[in-house]
């Protein structure tokens, strides 16, 4: 017994002792500056000491260098093609094992420790996410987002790592993972990330799970934290819980202080349109009908031939006559059916027909395509009882063989 003992004693030592010296090796060839010949030396230490942690941890230094050596080349050349392109990820892998194996593992003398090396991987890793996301491989991308934020965090690099979990929530955007994409959006704010589109995202992926909680939490947190400058762009979003939860009064105020910021420019851009629309849908949705008109008719006057405003317009009648008829059906529910025809029969219900008739008709005289203000418009036709164009019908039932 005492010589078999003696036998794994000897192995075990020699093994140990093969490793020291060849880990010298490899050790030398870095502080000589032959990070390829010390690559060669370490696939031997790698084949007798599989699981040492300073293996690892060598591996770690090893493959930084090389990536270091091929960064050089390629800042000096940049036509050069790196020698070793998957580096950084490998050395970033290494120094992780090396963790694995021993948490307390320690360099040699001028060695990077495994933490360090991480943290210095950060920046060559997310740079090779911005590559790879420029080149549409976002899966590939997304993997070295993950891995730059959190060698980011290591070294409490809090708003690099929230840029990180920034780009990779872009990733899953364009690989249509909203379930990915709102952790991510999530992580990124929590590291500090203060962008009106961070939250406007992060609100409307909630929104499509009915999550008015964290809608309201989300909304709070931007206006917490957003410069007062940046909080206009929010309004959408604000606009959109507002009519989620039917407080009209905050929703009307909202489009108050958009309204104001646009007409605090003399210049009119075509994002400030665009909101002049939302706006105008927020107010006839809540059926605040005068104050819709009283907005599109301002912008009508120097733009009278925009689609949108004309088709809102058209929207603002067409809703003011659904809330005609939801009125005459609730008359008519408690039999109230001389107050149910008044209104049916009343000059106020048929102009209001008329004029979200003649508002669709100079819409789609601008814009013949657009499927909601045909079918607007073709539903006034027949209540108005007026003859329906053929090429109306055609646009109508095209758009609706193509969904």
């Amino acid at each position: 017994m005492k010589k078999l003992m003696l036998i794994v004693l000897g192995v075990f030592l020699s093994a140990s002792v093969f490793g020291q010296s060849c880990l010298d090796d490899v050790w030398q060839c870095l502080r000589n500056g032959q990070p390829p010949k010390a690559k060669k030396f370490l696939e031997e230490c790698m084949k007798s000491n599989p699981e040492s942690a300073q293996v690892w941890l060598m591996k770690g230094n090893v493959y930084y260098r090389l990536w270091e050596s091929d960064n050089k080349k390629k800042t000096a050349d940049p036509n050069y093609t790196p020698r070793y392109p998957n580096a950084a990820i490998e050395a970033n892998e290494a120094f992780l094992k090396a963790l694995t194996l021993d948490s307390k593992v320690e360099p040699k003398s001028g060695m990077m420790g495994a933490k360090l090396g991480q943290q210095a991987l950060a920046i060559p890793i997310y740079d090779m996410g911005v590559a790879a996301m420029k080149a549409q491989k976002y899966d590939k991308a997304i993997e070295y987002f993950k891995l730059a934020a959190n060698n980011f965090e290591l070294g409490k690099e809090s708003a690099n790592a929230s840029l990180s979990y920034y780009q990779a929530a872009i990733c899953y955007l364009y690989n249509k993972d909203p379930q990915n994409e709102k952790v991510m959006l999530e992580k990124a704010i929590s590291n500090g990330l203060n962008s009106p589109d961070a939250y406007t995202e992060l609100y409307y992926l909630y929104n499509a799970d009915n999550d008015t909680v964290n809608c309201k939490a989300t909304l709070e947190k931007a206006l917490a934290n957003l410069q007062p400058e940046q909080k206009i762009n929010m309004a959408d979003a604000r606009m959109n819980y507002y009519a989620m939860i039917g407080d009209n009064d905050q929703l009307i105020a909202v489009t108050d202080e958009v309204m104001a910021d646009i007409n605090s420019r003399e210049t009119k851009t075509e994002v400030d349109k665009n909101m002049i629309s939302i706006c105008a849908n927020y107010l006839s949705n809540c059926k605040a009908f005068d104050k819709a008109e009283n907005i599109l008719t301002a912008a009508l006057a120097t733009d009278p031939d925009n689609f949108n405003y004309l088709s809102q317009m058209g929207y603002r009648y067409y809703e003011e006559m659904h809330a005609y008829m939801e009125r005459v059906k609730e008359l008519q529910n408690k039999k109230q059916w001389n107050d149910a025809n008044a209104i049916n029969l009343s000059p106020e219900f048929k102009q209001t027909k008329v004029n979200a008739h003649e508002w669709c008709e100079k819409a789609y005289n601008v814009d013949s395509d657009n499927l909601d203000n045909n079918k607007r418009l073709r539903e006034l036709k027949v209540l108005l009882q007026k003859e329906i164009p053929q090429e109306l019908n055609d646009k109508i039932n095209a758009h609706i063989t193509n969904e």
